[in-house]
């Protein structure tokens, strides 16, 4: 008898699942109300400058440095209003992209923190590797403010331009004096102190799911939609997170090579650094503990574990030929 019952029982029971949770993401939508846009909102000047850029920068590598100077003199207006922005709150207009400009913009933003770093690498050309590095420092904070208020596919853009300002700014590093270094350290302290947090791109892409699924009431497409965007907003985390990772192992490394410069060997310890080179120890985004350091006489080892959560005693993890990262941890210049 229960036998014949049970598959329509069960077939009650996932649809009544369904529905409950279908209510919960329609009630949870009503208490996130978005908060209201600065004025000025420097969003709205990184628009006004996404407009303006101009030039190929695919090229930039292989450029000299007439060319380089050329294509970042052309483009004047558009970093006057990127750095304008960053001197301002940022907050993108979520009701106003999703009803009328789209996300077609967002390609010219990665354009900007390319632009950011073509004016970074002219400057090294120069010989001015603090300059340089204040260049990439602004694409790192750029890539954070752009995400500012926005879903899950601005935010990959903003990991995005974080991570176009990351590689210069690692390989620029070892030039910096220890006067410059501390600078960069502390305007990258800033930037994290003032991190979008994962849990900010969630209620964001919340609202732009509820906003493409409006009116639409079938519990079994939420569930089928939420199914499906889970594995790529777990990927999409993944890679917020070794955009952190990154630049809290950039902070760290300059903050040990401001304490050798001074101290002529490295601490035993990275508590050694606070609060005189750092205000705080760096955690791992991916341990949610300290960034691991190991000193080795006057050098150190200095890693995080990485995506896989794996301590693999600082071997640096690479790609594979598919483009997915390999076993391994992560340190200030990985190649990813």
């Amino acid at each position: 008898m229960l036998q014949r019952f049970r598959k329509p029982l069960l077939a009650l029971a996932v649809i009544f699942v369904l529905a409950m949770l279908t209510v919960i993401i329609l009630s949870g939508g009503r208490t996130s109300p978005l908060p209201p846009l600065p004025n000025p909102n420097g969003y709205d000047d990184f628009l006004k400058a996404s407009e303006v850029v101009t030039g190929n920068f695919r090229d930039v590598p292989e450029l000299n440095r007439d060319s380089l100077d050329a294509l970042v003199s052309t483009n004047t207006e558009a970093l006057r209003l990127l750095r304008l922005a960053l001197t301002r709150q940022c907050l993108m207009p979520m009701d106003s992209t999703l009803t009328n400009a789209g996300i077609d913009h967002l390609g010219g933003m990665k354009r900007l923190a390319q632009l950011l770093t073509t004016e970074g690498r002219l400057s090294e050309m120069e010989d001015r590797p603090a300059e340089a590095a204040r260049s990439y420092v602004d694409a790192i904070r750029f890539g954070n403010e752009l995400s500012r208020g926005g879903f899950l596919v601005t935010r990959l853009v903003g990991v995005a331009c974080e991570a176009i300002g990351c590689a210069p700014l690692a390989k620029v590093v070892p030039e910096l004096s220890r006067e410059d270094a501390r600078i960069i350290l502390s305007e990258l302290e800033k930037v994290d102190a003032g991190r979008v947090t994962w849990a900010e791109v969630l209620r964001g892409e919340q609202y732009f799911v509820r906003y493409q699924l409006r009116g639409r009431m079938n519990p079994m497409l939420w569930v089928w939609g939420w199914w499906q965007s889970r594995g790529s907003k777990e990927k999409a985390e993944a890679r917020h997170n070794m955009v952190i990772a990154r630049e809290r192992l950039l902070v760290t490394e300059l903050g040990l090579r401001c304490y050798q410069s001074e101290q002529g060997r490295a601490p035993a310890s990275l508590e050694q650094l606070v609060p005189k080179y750092l205000q705080r120890v760096a955690m791992d985004p991916f341990s949610d503990k300290p960034i691991i350091y190991r000193p080795q006489g006057t050098n150190w080892v200095l890693y995080s574990v990485g995506v896989d959560g794996v301590d693999d005693g600082g071997k640096s993890a690479g790609r594979s030929v598919s483009g997915t990262v390999t076993k391994g941890d992560m340190l200030y210049d990985s190649p990813y």
